[in-house]
């Protein structure tokens, strides 16, 4: 008769803390779900600018430039990519792809050292094998150019993609946390894991935006992943 007791009162004590687990898990994991919905929008909406940045840098470098080509190939990879780890390399290739194509407009090769001899920036050759008027020379040419915006979007949006990754990783390892608990023990077979977006930082060292501001700027605020908060 005491065991029972004991048991009943045990029982009537951990049966509120199961709700409140239950209930951290449930919200930890609908921010997980829309953390993702983010990280999805962000990705249709460089998608929707790419394929005119795809079509601008093809009149300009040819469509047979290596560059170019490279770009097409992670486009293609990335509409194609679904499941969290796949897509976040996806776009990762897609962000490395774009500034080796911007780099190649700005007369840079991937490391930030100049193409040309002695320093000198290089023009770029437009598909016909005339020189590219001063616009199209670079993403931050004289006058700006339709290339330049395009690229300054897209470097927009990948801070945008970046900001998703990192919002939804730290959901998911909140989630984890929780669903490591003792308390969650009964409850994982309801609150299944989640695997984290693998969107590396670029090693690819982007070019310069005109108008953007530098990370020692007042006005700066971090948004890529490889930024510290």
């Amino acid at each position: 008769m005491l065991v029972a007791v004991v048991v009943v009162i045990l029982i009537g004590c951990t049966v509120p803390f199961a709700v409140i687990r239950f209930n951290q898990l449930s919200l930890g994991r609908s921010l997980c779900e829309e953390a993702r919905r983010q990280f999805d929008a962000a990705r249709s909406t460089r998608r929707g600018v790419m394929s005119v940045f795809l079509s601008e840098v093809a009149r300009t470098l040819g469509t047979s430039h290596p560059a170019v080509t490279a770009l097409e190939a992670a486009v293609a990879t990335a509409s194609q990519a679904g499941g969290r780890v796949e897509a976040g390399a996806a776009e990762h290739a897609v962000t490395d792809a774009t500034r080796a194509v911007a780099g190649v407009l700005h007369g840079v090769d991937g490391s930030g050292a100049p193409e040309a001899a002695g320093g000198a920036t290089a023009d770029v050759t437009a598909a016909d094998g005339s020189a590219a008027p001063d616009g199209l020379r670079g993403p931050a040419g004289r006058g700006g150019s339709w290339a330049a915006d395009l690229y300054a979007q897209l470097e927009g949006h990948e801070t945008h993609i970046s900001a998703a990754v990192r919002h939804h990783n730290a959901s998911v390892r909140s989630y984890l946390r929780r669903r490591r608990g003792l308390l969650s023990l009964p409850l994982r077979g309801a609150f299944r894991p989640l695997p984290l977006i693998g969107y590396e930082p670029s090693t690819v060292v982007p070019s310069p935006v005109e108008g953007a501001l530098s990370p020692d700027a007042e006005e700066y605020r971090p948004g890529r992943v490889a930024e510290d908060l």
